[in-house]
């Protein structure tokens, strides 16, 4: 019996493209540098019914993000390689003004984060999570079926 290998951190991110995201979806931009934590995170949030895209640092994010027509939420990481969270917040602000930004951080740092900015200390659990999502943009919107 042979078993195929399934850990491949460079292959491109298997996830539907910006022309799927269903009218009125809550669409999330989730940035984690750590693969089995950015999976749980997205499993958290895409059962509940958030229209999630992911990148593995804030580099690959902007890139996914310049594909979107909108987005609600950036749930990304503070310290991450290429470019940190907080840098790559204040970018993805210039395309999406009024985006709204969770960062989740395992560190104690000095990084210069917004006034309003919202931080969770990791670890935390999948509901923690969810619950800062929805006072950040409130629960899911279900789309619309035409």
């Amino acid at each position: 019996m042979r078993f195929r290998r399934f850990r491949d951190e460079q292959r491109s991110l298997t996830q539907p493209g910006p022309a799927a995201i269903p009218p009125g979806a809550t669409v999330v931009l989730l940035v984690e540098d750590e693969l089995a934590q950015r999976q749980l995170f997205a499993f958290a949030l895409r059962r509940e019914g958030y229209w999630v895209f992911e990148a593995r640092h804030g580099g690959e994010a902007l890139d996914v993000a310049r594909q979107l027509p909108r987005l609600d939420l950036v749930v990304t990481d503070v310290v991450m390689p290429v470019l940190k969270g907080p840098d790559m917040a204040a970018k993805l602000r210039e395309q999406f003004p009024q985006v709204k930004v969770l960062f989740v951080s395992g560190f104690l740092f000095n990084e210069q984060l917004e006034p309003d900015a919202r931080l969770m200390q990791k670890p935390f659990v999948r509901s923690d999570l969810v619950r800062h999502v929805a006072e950040l943009i409130g629960p899911p919107q279900l789309p619309s079926v035409a």
